[in-house]
């Protein structure tokens, strides 16, 4: 703290320039700056979501995929056994 109030009349630049020539872990870790709206707590809007881009927007609806070939039939339908019950 003291430190800081010692440089404190330097500008900004030169202070960073002092403070990392005599900090003890100056070279050694640089933590990197938390991403934009990283601390906001509460849950967005839709809208918000959207213009930030988590959410992405489509007019058209997605193709469904078809089978080539339909599935195979590995028993037979209930009203098929149900008359050979009978």
């Amino acid at each position: 703290m003291l430190l800081f109030q010692y440089y404190a009349d330097l500008p900004e630049e030169e202070r960073q320039k002092k403070l990392s020539s005599c900090s003890r872990h100056r070279y050694r870790y640089i933590p990197p700056s938390t991403p934009e709206n990283f601390w906001e707590v509460g849950f967005p809007s839709t809208q918000t979501c959207v213009e930030r881009g988590y959410i992405k927007e489509d007019d058209q609806p997605d193709v469904r995929i078809r089978r080539r070939r339909p599935y195979l039939a590995m028993f037979s339908p209930k009203a098929k056994s149900q008359k050979h019950q009978h």
